[in-house]
């Protein structure tokens, strides 16, 4: 049988959200590329406000003009590297899941595979990331323009994880009454959720969570039994994270 292993299954060839689409474009220019990597790493430490052009194009190394030639402003250039930062996690575990149907060979499997997904994508340590995405939400609600580019990039982000759903309901690995939209909201809205939680320290440990979200995929949304979740949380407490 297959095994799982996240860091393994994140090639950026399995993704299916913006790197898709840019890859059918073509390569994107070395200079872009550059300065919208540092922009990004540099947003995991200051906010948006916070950011100043001036040290992105010092840790770059690009020059003020290069950074002009691709950006139309700053504002573009941070707006640009939000955006990918928004869509970053989902596209990689949407790839993920992409991978996981095309190999398991049962329910009981692919159910194992989204376990180590929800492990990765559930950690504590990701609370940064979980606050980046809300500021993001909340700017949306009072400037229309981002607004309009954020809800382009969830609504591509959305169709990637409904396209999945929709395969694992042709397999018969979902239920087929599930709306493949709202389940691909209802998934994407556990991160939102594991940050209300964190608002000083964690009130739930990742166990308890990751178990609870086990518990609505496994018996909820894909019909599997309590005695098969069961027969999962044997092999996850024994280090067996596959299938005989």
């Amino acid at each position: 049988m297959n095994t799982y292993s996240v860091a393994e299954a994140s090639s950026p060839n399995l993704s299916l959200g913006r790197q898709h689409s840019d890859a059918q474009k073509g390569p994107e220019h070395p200079t872009r590329a550059r300065v919208l990597k540092t922009t990004v790493e540099l947003l995991e430490h200051q906010s948006a406000d916070e950011l100043q052009v001036d040290s992105i194009l010092k840790a770059s190394g690009v020059s003020k003009g290069s950074l002009y030639h691709h950006f139309e402003d700053g504002r573009a250039l941070i707006d640009e590297a939000l955006l990918r930062k928004f869509s970053s996690g989902v596209e990689e575990h949407a790839g993920i899941i992409a991978q996981v149907l095309g190999s398991a060979d049962s329910k009981l499997e692919a159910a194992l595979a989204f376990r180590l997904i929800t492990i990765d994508s559930q950690r504590s340590d990701l609370r940064g990331q979980r606050s980046s995405r809300m500021t993001m939400i909340l700017r949306a609600e009072r400037d229309p323009a981002f607004a309009e580019k954020l809800s382009l990039e969830q609504l591509k982000l959305n169709d990637a994880l409904s396209a999945q759903i929709v395969r694992m309901q042709e397999k018969g690995w979902i239920r087929d009454d599930l709306d493949p939209t709202a389940g691909a909201l209802l998934i994407q809205s556990y991160t939102l959720g594991r940050r209300l939680g964190q608002i000083s320290a964690d009130i739930v440990t990742e166990d308890a969570w990751n178990t609870t979200i086990y518990r609505i995929i496994e018996q909820g949304l894909m019909g599997l039994t309590a005695a098969e979740s069961a027969i999962l949380d044997a092999r996850m407490q024994t280090g067996h994270r596959f299938l005989k």
